[in-house]
């Protein structure tokens, strides 16, 4: 397994990738990926998940998730892919609710099947955003924002339909799946958003960090720190500020914390990071 490092010049992006039957490791980046597969079939691996695929399947990737996909033996594949960072959408309103599947992750399946009409809809302006961008029509980044957006209320809608039916097993008592990730995600930058999300549940500080384990994969502190890290990068890319200024607008207590942090998930110092980008 290998940490990527994209060089992305705007917070989202739209690309095609095609693959072969060959050996790669998985790897994990920052970005939250959309992948939807346009021709043949391919192998989905998430960690020690292993799923199927064939066209018109969506799949959703968590940031910092290790995966790859596959070409079924002496076959190939084409899928657009769209990464994207939580920064992209920080002026719509309903950021938290658009991004909660992809943290949610226990909660929300990381396929939606191409027989559902979300898929549908997703596969739609998947192809719509490429098509715009390789016409070169005027203001296509807007236009591709258009398509994301879409894509992402209708990966918002199968997560709500999927919730409801129990399909991904029951949600934790107390709280909606989505309003438990949606509050860290408007909250992560506060020294207190755990207790704020303590006080939201309405449940024990022990039931509220064994669910959300459950829901997540992460304890509470390790999925703060991710989010916290994501905005590090972003404004690290994106910004002049010094590095005690991005460590705590993104919500650390200290430089070192900082640090320590941000090395664990990335790999690398935040001034080597900062560097790849500056050159």
């Amino acid at each position: 397994m290998y940490v990527e490092q994209f060089r992305l010049t705007r917070n989202f992006v739209f690309f095609r990738a095609r693959g072969f039957d060959e050996p790669h490791e998985l790897h994990i980046h920052e970005c939250l990926e959309i992948g939807v597969l346009l021709e043949d079939e391919l192998e989905y691996r998430f960690g020690g998940r292993s799923y199927d695929a064939r066209p018109g399947d969506v799949f959703l990737c968590r940031p910092f998730e290790p995966h790859w996909s596959f070409a079924k033996p002496g076959g190939r594949f084409e899928q657009i892919i769209a990464l994207f960072t939580p920064a992209a959408i920080r002026a719509l309103p309903d950021r938290a609710r658009l991004l909660a599947p992809f943290y949610a992750g226990f909660d929300v399946p990381p396929i939606i099947p191409g027989a559902s009409p979300c898929a549908r809809s997703i596969l739609n302006a998947s192809k719509l955003a490429m098509e715009t961008l390789e016409r070169g029509d005027p203001a296509w980044v807007t236009r591709q924002f258009m398509h994301l957006i879409e894509m992402l209320l209708q990966v918002e809608a199968y997560a709500r339909e999927t919730r409801r039916s129990g399909a991904a097993g029951e949600p934790p008592r107390g709280a909606d799946a989505a309003e438990w990730v949606g509050l860290l995600l408007e909250t992560y930058r506060d020294p207190q958003a755990g207790e704020r999300l303590l006080r939201e549940a309405s449940v024990s500080r022990t039931v509220l960090y064994r669910q959300f384990r459950r829901l997540t994969g992460l304890s509470l502190q390790a999925f703060v720190n991710r989010l916290r890290v994501q905005t590090a990068m972003d404004a690290l890319r994106e910004s002049g500020e010094s590095m005690i200024e991005i460590a705590e607008s993104s919500g650390f207590q200290s430089l070192s914390a900082f640090n320590k942090q941000f090395r664990a998930y990335v790999g690398c110092s935040p001034t080597s990071y900062r560097a790849r980008f500056r050159g």
